[in-house]
């Protein structure tokens, strides 16, 4: 049996294979221990895309009260907009601690085991361990888990209401006390310093520069599946449609022209989606942040300053990739200059 084992070094971390494994898939059935809005954040996108056309299933407990009310809020509301495609229950063991991934597509299914809550850290984190198996759609063994799961989800899970989460959130600290141990106290016990290793895979060292360009607004009906399929709206995410495929990563900074505003930004890739059906602008996008401070104006003056870096008004609506150092000088032509202040004469 062919396998993958995650390790959360650099690339190989579970937030990157689970976005694309559920890319594709057309279910999902997930049993996660503790559940936290920033581990939530970041696979909540792909999960709503997989739930606008097929199903979810999302079992969390409360063991230790880790898990996060707000993320609870957060999946109350999403399985309220998807009228239950998107599915939450609470599992009623007092130590409920799986981490079970199930994800099928039309022609096989995936799971995932290991050690990974739906967490930032369980996310993309060092000290985690996972292995993926592909499985026949009709395998044994995917019967197996899925009955497994189907015990817990309908005997031993109650439906997430907004009641369970106030009485929750009503007996749960603020802060609540984790037992582990500090870096210290790890330290004497090992003999060696402790060690937490941090994924990679959005760092400096790795993040991408790019150029794109926008030319005009988005379609009435692309607006809708992105809003129906994103929680972009949630974030205040702006997005765009980059004409296709692109080999963009979280993280990417792309000096982006906007000539339907008539201004020139440098943004961060914040999210990457590929709907399942096809949209007016295609089913490629992206959304992003503007970097505070780094827009200009398109204008005669720009361009000519552009004109040393090989960008013309026509090059700039190609997309291309760029090295750090052509980047950093690209930073300078669009960081607004400071006017000095005049002081009086004495």
């Amino acid at each position: 049996m062919k396998f993958e084992c995650i390790e959360n070094k650099g690339p190989d971390n579970l937030r990157d294979t689970l976005r694309g494994q559920l890319a594709g898939a057309s279910d999902a059935s997930i049993a996660a221990a503790f559940v936290t809005q920033p581990g939530l954040d970041e696979i909540l996108q792909p999960l709503r895309q997989v739930a606008a056309n097929g199903s979810v299933r999302l079992l969390t407990g409360l063991y230790q009260k880790v898990t996060e009310p707000r993320a609870l809020k957060t999946l109350l509301r999403v399985q309220t907009e998807t009228r239950g495609r998107f599915s939450v229950r609470l599992s009623r063991e007092p130590q409920f601690h799986r981490k079970l991934y199930l994800l099928k597509n039309p022609t096989q299914s995936i799971l995932i085991l290991g050690s990974s809550n739906l967490t930032r850290e369980g996310l993309r984190s060092g000290g985690e361990l996972n292995l993926m198996l592909p499985f026949p759609k009709r395998s044994p063994a995917v019967r197996k888990i899925t009955q497994a799961f189907e015990d817990d989800w309908q005997h031993r899970g109650v439906p997430l209401t907004v009641q369970r989460i106030q009485a929750y959130e009503r007996t749960r600290p603020k802060r609540p006390r984790r037992d582990c141990y500090t870096r210290g106290q790890l330290a004497e016990i090992l003999g060696t310093t402790a060690s937490h290793r941090q994924a990679s895979s959005d760092d400096d060292q790795s993040r991408g520069y790019w150029r794109d360009w926008i030319s005009g607004f988005a379609k009435g009906r692309t607006e809708r599946i992105i809003s129906e399929t994103t929680n972009w709206d949630d974030k205040n995410y702006q997005w765009y449609g980059p004409n296709g495929p692109h080999l963009y990563k979280i993280g990417d900074r792309i000096f982006l022209f906007d000539f339907a505003d008539g201004r020139v930004y440098l943004v961060e890739v914040r999210d990457i989606a590929r709907t399942k059906v096809p949209t007016p602008d295609g089913r490629h996008f992206v959304a992003y942040k503007r970097l505070l401070g780094l827009t200009r104006r398109i204008s005669k003056k720009l361009w000519s300053s552009l004109q040393g870096e090989g960008i013309d008004p026509e090059k700039a609506r190609r997309r291309a990739k760029i090295g750090p150092e052509k980047a950093e000088r690209l930073r300078a032509l669009i960081r607004p200059t400071r006017k000095r202040k005049r002081h009086p004469a004495a």
